[in-house]
């Protein structure tokens, strides 16, 4: 019998050009043993969420006719989390995120409680914190997760309730504080942190939302506004013309995993056109050290982004500093 096919997505890379300059700088795995396994993993449990955030690419996604809202099943976690821990003692971060809110996932608390079992961190959850109960925190901050990343996004009921449609201000800021006051109830060691988006609706509010909430945290970030690919469209998304292209960190830094075990080099990825493989036919490492990646390298590193159909229009490549990231965040609070 032979092998399964690895599931890739079609028209990855476009028709070959000219390459572009490419910035000054250091590429590439930040330690030699990041070559043999991504350092950061992003695992989406689910693409289904209880908001429509004016900055998301979600409420667009969900018109889209193939929509099927969609739950990773258990034995996908298992197989991630069970390759995973081989590797543990060089990981950055794994880290629930990307598609969707993780909480609505009905066995997100048992993936939690069966990847810090195998030994696995730091272990990272970026939550809209909208639905999280006492046994919800309880369960979460007993596992002990490492990290609970609650995406606000405002300091006020109105900012917020402008930004994050169909969330309830009162509900998440209230959950958030039980999270805190739980935590050190607990003796927990998880980190909480918070952050805001810096986009025209809440700049007004950035350095309210700091004073309030830093005293309470561990960690205030501020993040920059991405248009997703595209996707969503925000006229105030940072961009300079002036400034070379570097070749993206994803390439040597991470990969995301979707519900489905779908390996995707982009984290932005939310149409999942840039599968290189699933974790049921083919392991991550496999992947991560296999002929499509190491092609997606050597076209960046040599700025030939534009042969790659995602990259080319690429406009978000300027939030994806090689010296930054939401690792160093991870760092800073673990110390």
């Amino acid at each position: 019998m032979s092998a399964p096919q690895p599931r890739v997505s079609p028209g990855i890379f476009g028709p070959p050009g000219a390459p572009e300059p490419v910035a000054e700088g250091k590429f590439g795995f930040v330690q030699p043993r990041h070559a043999e396994f991504p350092p950061i993993l992003i695992i989406a449990v689910t693409n289904v969420c209880d908001m429509a955030c004016v900055h998301c690419a979600h409420p667009v996604i969900k018109k889209d006719k193939e929509y099927r809202a969609s739950y990773m099943a258990p034995e996908v976690h298992t197989r991630i989390v069970e390759e995973t821990k081989r590797f543990k003692d060089q990981l950055w971060v794994f880290r629930y995120a990307a598609d969707g809110e993780s909480l609505l996932h009905p066995h997100f608390l048992d993936f939690v409680e069966e990847t810090k079992r195998a030994g696995i961190g730091p272990v990272d959850l970026t939550t809209n914190a909208q639905t999280l109960t006492e046994e919800k925190m309880r369960r979460l901050l007993e596992a002990p997760i490492d990290v609970i990343d609650v995406s606000t996004d405002a300091y006020s009921k109105e900012t917020y309730e402008k930004i994050r449609i169909r969330g309830k201000f009162d509900v998440v800021t209230a959950n958030t504080r039980r999270l805190i006051e739980m935590r050190n109830e607990l003796r927990s060691p998880t980190k909480i942190m918070v952050s805001i988006i810096e986009q025209k609706q809440a700049k007004h509010e950035i350095e309210l939302f700091k004073q309030h909430w830093g005293p309470m945290v561990d960690e205030v970030l501020v993040r920059g506004l991405n248009n997703d690919l595209g996707i969503v469209k925000v006229e105030e998304t940072y961009f300079d013309e002036g400034i070379a292209r570097w070749p993206c960190p994803q390439f040597w830094k991470r990969v995301t995993i979707n519900m489905h075990g779908d390996v995707r080099f982009c984290v932005e990825d939310w149409r999942n056109q840039g599968v290189v493989g699933n974790v049921l036919d083919s392991s991550i490492q496999e992947i991560w050290q296999g002929a499509l990646y190491e092609r997606f390298r050597k076209l960046h590193a040599g700025g030939n982004w534009n042969d790659m159909s995602m990259c080319k229009p690429c406009l978000d490549w300027q939030h994806m500093e090689w010296e930054h990231g939401f690792e160093k965040a991870i760092q800073k609070v673990m110390r």
